[in-house]
């Protein structure tokens, strides 16, 4: 307990400043490696997967088959559900926003894999992304090819708002109302949620925006905090590592692993 507490204040200190947490994470990676993580499922949050980060991203895929199986979010949620998610380690891949490099760059290192994803669409943005956003968005096309791959969608909002500011029935548009607006789009059910950005209290409610998402109809409610969902209850606070393509694999052994056990 007292060096996860550690852990999270050194994470914390070398969040905003590059070299430190390059350094702090190469000496985590000497003593926490995926070998020895426990059982249960980890979450991969990606954004842009950009054709520079291509191979970074193929070799981040290949290094976490070595150590456990990758399942799409449905079977996630039955695994959690009937407690078979704690048998092995289980890596699920969810990308963020709907950006085109999701499909054109990151889909077809996936297939290659054999690796199922979700992709977490803003249902506003489908048809009218917003101005000047930070790379081009997957429209139409790109979303039926995704599909087409057998790959899944979920929800990432109405508008991208942070839900925590918002009042009942604003909360009630983002969560249930993109799932209904994605729903008549795709022509599919959609029963996964992602959180914008994801933090408790600064970002959503606890006490009230899980509960908007499972009363419309989800069967899950994705986070950004890290860690390690072991059971249904925790389908509804899902966890989830926030991942760049281009992290060398030492940084996946010291933010995802785990000491030998003595």
């Amino acid at each position: 307990m007292v060096a996860d507490g550690m852990l999270h204040s050194l994470k914390t200190l070398a969040r905003d400043n590059p070299v430190v947490r390059a350094l702090l994470l190469r000496g985590l990676s000497r003593w926490r490696r995926l070998t020895h993580a426990p059982p249960g499922l980890y979450t991969l949050c990606y954004h842009h997967v950009p054709e520079r980060h291509r191979a970074g991203f193929a070799a981040q895929v290949a290094f976490l088959q070595r150590h456990g199986r990758f399942v799409g979010a449905d079977e996630a949620v039955a695994l959690l559900s009937s407690g078979e998610i704690a048998r092995e380690r289980h890596f699920l891949v969810t990308f963020d926003d709907g950006y085109a490099d999701t499909v054109e760059v990151a889909l077809p290192v996936l297939r290659a894999a054999g690796v199922p994803a979700i992709l977490f669409l803003v249902g506003d943005w489908l048809d009218a992304p917003p101005e000047n956003p930070p790379g081009p968005y997957a429209g139409r096309a790109l979303v039926d090819d995704w599909l087409a791959a057998g790959m899944e969608i979920g929800s990432h909002s109405a508008s991208h708002a942070r839900i925590a500011t918002l009042d009942d029935a604003e909360a009630e548009r983002e969560i249930a109302g993109s799932r209904t607006a994605l729903e008549a789009a795709l022509g599919r059910p959609i029963r996964h949620f992602a959180c914008p950005w994801g933090v408790a209290e600064r970002d959503y409610r606890p006490g009230r925006d899980p509960a908007l998402a499972r009363g419309a109809g989800y069967t899950t409610f994705f986070t950004t905090r890290r860690g390690v969902a072991t059971g249904a209850d925790d389908a509804f606070a899902m966890p989830r590592h926030v991942l760049e393509p281009e992290w060398p694999l030492h940084e996946l052994d010291a933010l995802m692993g785990a000491p030998r056990a003595r």
